[in-house]
């Protein structure tokens, strides 16, 4: 990258168009949050009814130094010159020469919601630069690259919620390994496995509920609970893989109690749980970091309408958003 003491505009790479649309979810743990940061494995799957979108467009704006100009609106508002300062990571760990460009985004992705939002950023950045220049891009590449851009809203991030978003599948994964894709097998009779997510309508910040969590991982029985969550991530795929709702159900509430133990699952995710539970749902927990955000509900295959009517008349329609996943 060329340095503020640049007189001469710099030589942009050869774009294939000024103008790209690009899109990518948001995504929802299925069971492994926090036991995921110390290296178990986790579930996680990408919620295609929230999406992050994007339009870039290629400028000719150039300040007195000779540097590309770059604007980025989120929701019609700018953003602070941290968050823009994705974009320029993206042309670093793109290889690529930077451009001026417009990049205005609108997103359903609700932020600090344990949903991926920065994720969901991350990744539709690079599939939009990318575009441009006609780069292509396997998704483990994506997931790869948008990791590195994650680490500047999350330090040093498992990598989980870019690759669920990047691969755009239900996957195992473990920190610092490869994104496996799961086969997933609807349950018989059903075209998709169907899930509801509960807004609490409280947010925190990830990385105070991993300091939270901490000790429950580190401690003295630290191994023995990372064994433990390991084998629900197992479990939890089998059970997608054979499209089997009891094995996913069991390993969601064995994952919801230890994350209680944990003291990530506060009183408002408490309500929503038990509101789940009560109405017939098979499981329902935390997902992501906790302390606020959602609680993921496993909905019963033969009364899934009916129980989002009734949590949606419980709760109010905003705070629910239906998810299947096939």
């Amino acid at each position: 990258m060329h340095s503020e003491l640049l007189t001469e505009r710099p030589v942009a790479p050869k774009l294939s168009a000024q103008s790209v649309q690009a899109s990518a979810s948001g995504k929802a743990i299925i069971v492994g949050e926090h036991a995921v940061v110390y290296g178990a494995r986790a579930v996680a799957m990408p919620i295609n009814s929230l999406q992050m979108n994007v339009r870039l467009t290629v400028t000719q704006k150039y300040d007195k130094n000779g540097q590309p100009q770059v604007r980025m609106l989120i929701g019609g508002r700018p953003v602070t010159a941290h968050l823009r300062g994705v974009i320029d990571d993206a042309f670093t760990v793109l290889d690529l020469e930077p451009f001026p460009l417009d990049m205005e985004a609108h997103s359903t992705v609700m932020i600090g919601a344990g949903l991926g939002s920065s994720a969901s950023l991350c990744v539709v950045i690079l599939k939009a630069i990318a575009a441009t220049v006609g780069m292509p891009m396997s998704r483990f590449e994506l997931a790869n690259f948008a990791n590195q851009l994650e680490r500047r809203f999350h330090g040093n991030p498992s990598g989980l919620d870019t690759a669920a978003v990047a691969m755009g599948h239900a996957i195992s994964f473990a920190k610092g390994g490869t994104p496996t894709e799961l086969a997933v097998a609807a349950p018989a009779g059903h075209e998709s496995w169907r899930f509801a997510l509960l807004d609490s309508g409280v947010r925190s910040s990830t990385l105070t509920m991993i300091q939270v969590a901490a000790p429950y991982f580190q401690g003295s029985l630290g191994e023995q609970r990372l064994a433990a969550f390991d084998s629900l991530a197992e479990s939890t795929a089998r059970g997608l893989t054979l499209g089997d709702q009891g094995i996913v159900a069991e390993s969601m509430k064995q994952a919801g109690a230890w994350l209680t133990e944990a003291g990530v699952v506060s009183d408002a995710l408490t309500e929503l749980i038990n509101a789940a539970t009560n109405l017939g749902c098979l499981a329902a927990k935390s997902t992501g970091a906790g302390g606020g955000g959602c609680v993921l509900a496993l909905l019963n295959r033969e009364h899934a309408d009916a129980q989002l009517v009734a949590l949606r008349e419980l709760l109010g329609g905003t705070k629910v958003c239906a998810v299947e996943l096939r």
